[in-house]
């Protein structure tokens, strides 16, 4: 039977099939996909504008048969769009064959894997990045993935992906961090430099969020008036569970949702310190109880506000909490849950975080890191980066004569860090009471209401120079549209001048603030000056891309000014929050506008003995309840982001590519996070898919089959999967019974394998059912030639020879040159002369 069978190699691809449109596709990397609707209409519904976007870079995983390669060729593309089609080699090969991908275009290119790096550079993909403009997605056979090729590769893909954002696009996207920075101005008041040096040669205790963390902090505890304890905004719920209080807590990230992550660090008392990144979010700056101090530039603008100050390097918020700890002059800082990889069994943090509340991560990439424990472990490409970074942050203050210290063997390996069991590392008797230490650099600094006039007055002063900035724009923008005529060409030299005395305005009057417009809005800028026309320009295209450049300048003025604005009068209600009679109502409708609910609180603690009228304290009643009812919101977006990652269906392909490569310690990894998942009861087909595959991997074939047998009893759930199996195994055993039993089962599931299991009928001798079954597929795949001449060969060999011939003459009637078919009707012949 060994002989005779080739499932893993024949079954793939399936047939070239044809559906009631004409759309010819192989059967098994579609299937049914394209029974009831044509191509065309589920692409457009499927994938729709997002194909079609000017300006981007579109990266696919797979062709769908050529389909959507073809659907692609047949648009207009848009202008500056570009497309990278990726299929595996042996499908690529296949497609060619069957001549399947249409006619070739410059601006599409369908490659091979190993053709990738060749393909990005040909089509410029770093100018993509930089504007953002870069889209990936997987066709509808990757999606669905029937042939187990199609993960590996877009993991890949989407692993090499973010590892070139990281390299081309840190330096840009800068609107996030200046809309952070204008709405935190209002506090961005103590610079983090007034700490410099205040806790030279003594210890600091990082904690960040790893898996680590948990094993480390009864350590931490057990010591905890031995060092000072620096802490990630992230681990602060786990903190509070434990009983620890840090002395500094940090945060970085301007997105919303590390608001989310972060928010429990309300619950800390007044002795924690908040040092912050000038562009965190600013849900957790405005809300703060305590003593805070700001990292980095006050204002994106030169100005005399922008005092010295310490920076915060990432790209992690651990990255900035180490070059804290060596600008405020420890000399040895010993990490804690600073791991910069996962668990092996999936987990990406430490107990109590919503990412291990979800369950563990499945889906994880190929990359891996090597441990202080000497094994390897999975990472992400943020990790990946951090540990560069780490490195050569741990050799600065290696140079300096600090030291940094990694107590857990689970953590990555980085030079500059000595790894050194936390129960081993020795620790000074004499206790830092940090909160003592920061008080002391701070008096004398609480005249709030001076900053509050100074920043005010400077952001009236770039209020000015943006509108400015806005009315110049504006005005080039009417010159540039009178330079041309109505043929489109250019006319009036003189306005070109005009436009020259504009330009050198941007570059003189208003020099600082016209570059922060294009660093706002660099990407649209980017639109202008960085085309991806390799063609000569037209005058009505020149036209056009001044207009681009001027209407940048008008847009990315007036989204500043509108932030410029909104930070002046945030700044007047917090002068209105120090006043003796405040204006309650424009209080109330600053703080609901922030989103800022806690500073009731806040307000409140500080003026404890103000008659408030009632109406305002049922107010302000409310504020407070909306804040802690936020403060306690699981369900969060975060919760709901990271639960992707623990999706069951995601462990029928990783399983089958660590089977594939034979990688055994992964799968047991594997099935260890199955352990753990959440959905215990809809993990235990998966499991008994591994532990399958385990027992093939160790020779042990009779354990194989019990545990897939387990799966066809469980239901309908990896069906499939489990009876390909058992059909290999019989056919590496000449289990004729069971292979045959196999077959039939998945003949009913899926058609394609109706002609394997006619060859086992045929082999057991059963021909006329083996007839019958490879006629079933014929039917349904009327374009097989090879089934056909199969069929036509069974036929003569029952000695049906009518029957023979009608096959072949039906083959020679499509392909008349068909070389096999013409021997085999010449053989008919002879034996029917005979």
């Amino acid at each position: 039977m060994n002989q005779g069978i080739k499932l893993e190699s024949e079954h793939n691809l399936g047939p070239l099939t044809v559906n009631e449109a004409g759309e010819k596709f192989l059967f098994n990397l579609n299937r049914h996909s394209f029974d009831r609707v044509r191509a065309v209409a589920l692409f457009d519904a499927r994938f729709g504008e997002k194909l079609f976007n000017e300006n981007t870079l579109h990266i696919i995983i797979g062709t769908d048969s050529g389909l959507l390669l073809r659907y692609v060729q047949s648009k207009s593309l848009p202008n500056g769009a570009r497309y990278i089609f990726i299929e595996p080699e042996s499908v690529l090969q296949v497609l060619q064959e069957y001549e399947l991908l249409g006619d070739q275009n410059e601006r599409i290119a369908c490659i091979r894997p190993q053709d990738w790096a060749k393909a990005i550079r040909d089509f410029k993909i770093a100018d993509y990045l930089y504007i953002n403009a870069v889209s990936s997605f997987n066709a509808i056979c990757a999606q669905d993935d029937f042939i187990n090729e199609y993960a590996e590769l877009s993991w890949d893909i989407v692993e090499t992906l973010s590892q070139l954002h990281w390299e081309n696009n840190t330096a840009i996207g800068q609107e996030a961090f200046i809309d952070r920075q204008i709405k935190n101005v209002a506090d961005n008041r103590l610079p983090a430099k007034l700490l410099q040096n205040a806790f030279r040669g003594q210890t600091v205790v990082l904690l960040a969020g790893g898996p680590s963390l948990n094993d480390a902090l009864p350590w931490v505890k057990l010591h905890r008036r031995k060092f000072v304890v620096f802490a990630v905004s992230r681990i602060s719920r786990h903190l509070l569970a434990e009983g620890i209080e840090p002395d500094f807590i940090f945060s970085v990230d301007p997105q919303d949702i590390s608001f989310d992550i972060g928010k429990e660090m309300f619950n800390f008392g007044p002795r924690t310190v908040f040092i912050y990144s000038y562009h965190a979010v600013s849900t957790l700056v405005s809300q703060w109880a305590g003593l805070m101090f700001y990292l980095g530039s006050r204002l994106p603008w030169d100005s005399e506000s922008n005092v010295a100050n310490l920076s915060g390097a990432g790209p992690t918020v651990t990255n900035t909490a180490l070059n804290v700890a060596y600008d405020l002059g420890f000399n040895r800082v010993i990490l804690a849950g600073v791991d910069l990889c996962y668990t092996r069994d999936g987990f990406t943090h430490a107990k109590g975080s919503n990412e291990q509340l979800a369950g563990p991560k499945l889906n994880l990439t190929s990359l891996q890191v090597e441990t202080n424990g000497g094994f390897l472990a999975p990472t992400g490409n943020d990790y990946f980066q951090a540990i560069k970074s780490l490195g050569v942050q741990a050799k600065k203050l290696n140079a300096a004569g600090a030291k940094v210290i990694n107590g857990s063997p689970g953590a990555a390996r980085i030079d500059g860090v000595v790894y050194i069991p936390l129960d081993d590392i020795q620790l000074e008797e004499t206790y830092v009471d940090a909160a003592t230490v920061v008080a002391t650099k701070v008096n004398g600094l609480t005249d709030v209401d001076h900053y509050l006039k100074v920043v005010l007055t400077e952001l009236r002063r770039a209020e000015f120079q943006i509108q400015a900035i806005g009315r110049l724009a504006q005005q080039a923008r009417r010159i540039n549209d009178a330079m041309y005529g109505i043929s489109g060409v250019l006319e009036n030299y003189k306005d070109k001048k005009q436009l020259d005395r504009i330009e050198k305005k941007f570059k003189r009057e208003h020099r600082g603030f016209a570059k922060l417009v294009k660093r706002f809005g660099i990407r649209q800028f980017m639109k202008a000056v960085k085309p991806f026309s390799d063609q000569d320009w037209t005058a009505e295209e020149a036209k056009k891309l001044g207009d681009i450049y001027y209407e940048s300048y008008q847009e990315g003025a007036k989204k500043l000014l509108q932030l410029i604005e909104d930070a002046i009068q945030r700044v007047i209600a917090r002068q209105q929050e120090n006043a003796a009679v405040p204006d309650f109502d424009m209080l109330f409708e600053q703080w609901n506008n922030d989103k800022s609910f806690g500073r009731a609180r806040l307000w409140r603690a500080k003026h404890q003995f103000v008659a408030i009228p009632q109406k305002n304290i049922a107010i302000l009643d409310e504020f407070e309840a909306k804040f802690l009812d936020v403060l306690g919101q699981r369900d969060t977006r975060h919760i709901a982001i990271i639960k992707k990652r623990s999706n069951l269906a995601i462990v029928r392909q990783r399983a089958s590519l660590l089977f594939k490569h034979k990688k055994t310690e992964g799968l047991r990894d594997l099935l260890a996070s199955l352990d753990k998942h959440a959905q215990q009861d809809a993990a235990i087909p998966y499991r008994y898919l591994i532990d399958g595959y385990l027992a093939e991997l160790e020779n042990n074939p009779d354990q194989s089959l019990d545990a897939y047998h387990q799966i066809i009893k469980g239901g309908d759930v990896l069906l499939e999967e489990a009876l390909i199996r058992i059909a290999f195994i019989g056919i590496e055993n000449d289990d004729a019974g069971n292979v045959g039993l196999a077959l039939q089962c998945l003949s009913q599931l899926n058609p394609v394998y109706l002609p394997f299991y006619a060859e086992v009928q045929r082999l057991k001798g059963d021909l006329f059912d083996a007839v019958d079954t490879y006629s079933d597929y014929i039917n349904q795949f009327p374009s097989d030639t090879l089934v056909q001449l199969k069929l036509a060969m069974l036929y003569m060999e029952c000695k049906v020879h009518d029957s023979a011939e009608m096959m072949l003459d039906f083959i020679l009637q499509q392909k008349p040159d068909h070389e096999v078919a013409i021997a085999m009707k010449r053989q008919l012949s002879l034996r029917v002369d005979n």
